[in-house]
């Protein structure tokens, strides 16, 4: 009996864990947005400087999108095993 209470808090642990890691990937996509935005807000006031925008806006949404990709891959692991 007490190894029926155990499995399923184990099973809700893990269901947990899979849920805040969702939410990591909600806020990086809040960020990554967050980014796109300053990257047109800073080329409309100097157009001049699109190449160098551009190109960090680039690394920085990459960089951001990797820590989702990151916690996607945590999130699985923790559900399947």
């Amino acid at each position: 009996m007490e190894e029926n209470y155990l499995q399923y808090i184990a099973q809700a642990a893990k269901y947990l864990s899979v849920g805040i890691c969702s939410l990591v990937m909600i806020s990086v996509a809040r960020w990554v947005a967050e980014v796109w935005i300053t990257i047109i807000s800073s080329i409309s006031r100097n157009p001049s400087a699109k190449n160098d925008i551009t190109l960090f806006g680039y690394i920085g949404a990459g960089m951001t999108e990797a820590i989702a990709l990151y916690a996607l891959v945590l999130a699985f692991m923790m559900l399947f095993s």
